[in-house]
């Protein structure tokens, strides 16, 4: 149970997103991502909803944490900004760390989280994604922000879409990431070494539902799936061409089967 003042003093000066009217729908950020920059298609599309998310250290207009991450931390506050708003009851969608986050939520607050949406998840890291922040974080520790741009751009996308891009498009494209990274995604990576949310799997009991990018270079789809089995009961869905962050078209998709699942999920 979180008090009142203890959710005052979790989201003090912590930058929350409130969007859109009806019951609230909780939402867990990536790693180096943000709320509207990870969950801005899902947002238009359910106008139904009011979503409900904080920013982490180091991302939006939350201040950096002094100390390390944790997934703890991160799970009670997306909870206090979903209660001060309102909400009783709730469900979470998490994206990739947020994931992590979303399972760490509904174990340590079962009476307040309903269901999960777990997209890109992962219980534990991976080998390849333990390398790829590893990577990331001495890129950002030795302020070569081009070359950590240009990483996230190659890690991030589907084959396909990398492909698909012009010389243009691929200058513009690493600008836009170069410009939006925030100054707390390499502490965000850092936590994604450390989390392991596999002790927790078993205890989740609400719905939930688990999406795979079928060309996930971040997550490995096999990761995905590990976490999608350790969770009774979940429903799976993967998109075969996708990546870890998904084009417009599959973000249109990814936002009417969300939708649709939330829907179906009693308050």
């Amino acid at each position: 149970m979180i008090s009142q003042s203890k959710r005052r003093h979790v989201l003090d000066r912590c930058d929350v997103v409130d969007r859109g009217a009806g019951p609230v729908t909780a939402l867990a950020h990536g790693a180096g991502g943000g709320v509207l920059e990870n969950f801005a298609p899902l947002i238009e599309a359910a106008p139904h909803r009011r979503f409900v998310g904080p920013y982490y250290p180091g991302a939006g207009r939350t201040p950096s944490a002094p100390e390390p991450l944790s997934a703890d931390a991160l799970a009670d506050t997306v909870v206090a900004a979903a209660l001060e708003a309102g909400a009783e009851r709730f469900p979470i969608v998490g994206l990739s760390l947020g994931a992590a986050v979303a399972v760490t939520a509904a174990v340590r607050h079962p009476e307040h989280v309903a269901a999960l949406v777990l997209t890109g998840g992962f219980a534990r890291a991976d080998a390849q994604t333990t390398a790829f922040t590893r990577v990331w974080r001495r890129l950002a520790d030795h302020g070569d922000h081009d070359a950590l741009a240009e990483l996230l751009l190659h890690a991030v996308g589907s084959p396909q879409t990398l492909a698909s891009l012009s010389p243009e498009q691929h200058t513009a494209a690493v600008r836009r990431i170069r410009r939006d990274h925030p100054v707390g995604g390499a502490a965000h990576a850092e936590l994604v070494g450390r989390v392991d949310v596999r002790p927790l799997l078993a205890s989740v009991e609400v719905p939930t539902l688990v999406v795979t990018g079928g060309q996930d270079r971040v997550v490995l789809p096999a990761t995905t799936r590990r976490l999608a089995s350790g969770i009774g009961g979940a429903e799976s869905i993967e998109y075969p061409s996708a990546g870890h962050i998904f084009t417009d078209a599959e973000a249109r998709r990814w936002s009417a089967d969300v939708t649709a699942f939330l829907d179906g999920v009693p308050l």
